[in-house]
């Protein structure tokens, strides 16, 4: 399971009228391992990692409806847990944000995986933390990341909520930003401090990195 591309949108795209991040995925094996075959090891580490999973709708528009995608049936795909495990990343930061999809790239074992940002290094390193934590939880055999020393998550969780918390904005610059956002103004952050530029429609634009 692997990253192949990030497309980072400051302003209305095909995916959604506000700032989303989408990552192309590539399941690779994992592709044949929906979390209901994966079992409650894997489903009951994330939940015990990330308790807020719990209060994820989901398709069934209501609190506990993702872990129901997980466990029901045959489950559901590693691409669109990332998608909910990197939003409720930026929950735990103090970040909100709720919206996710993840779709097939058209491509066997490839997806795109969509989520809400609000700041773009905190969304795009919720995306590898995700990542991360979802390798960590499967088994030995199915592991892509190599690793020196073992995955502590008590300390990641921590080191990603004081990134997080260092790069917040100001209360002013805030303020200014989320009555933009009620007016459906796209903005973006212009440096690490609070100097953030409203984005009009012609300057709107996906931007990448490699």
């Amino acid at each position: 399971m692997r990253i192949l591309d990030r497309s980072v949108y400051v302003g209305p795209s095909l995916y959604a009228h506000f700032p989303v991040i989408r990552l192309e995925l590539d399941l690779g094996a994992l592709e044949g391992w929906p979390t209901a075959k994966l079992g409650p090891a894997f489903t009951g580490g994330l939940i015990a990692a990330l308790p807020g999973l719990a209060e994820h709708g989901c398709s069934y528009g209501e609190p506990g409806g993702f872990i129901r995608r997980m466990t029901e049936d045959e489950g559901t795909w590693l691409g669109h847990v990332l998608e909910h495990v990197a939003i409720e990343l930026q929950n735990v930061a103090g970040i909100k944000v709720t919206f996710g999809k993840t779709r097939g790239a058209g491509k066997p074992g490839v997806y795109h995986v969509v989520y809400e940002y609000e700041q773009k290094d905190e969304g795009l390193e919720a995306g590898e933390l995700a990542l991360r934590l979802l390798d960590s939880l499967l088994p030995s055999e199915l592991r892509t990341q190599s690793r020196e020393e073992p995955f502590d998550w008590p300390r990641e969780r921590e080191s990603f909520i004081r990134f997080a918390q260092r790069r917040a904005l100001g209360p002013s610059t805030a303020s200014i930003v989320h009555a933009a956002e009620k007016r459906d103004i796209p903005w973006i952050r212009l440096n690490s401090q609070s100097l953030v530029q409203l984005v009009t429609a012609s300057t709107s634009s996906a931007s990448r990195r490699p």
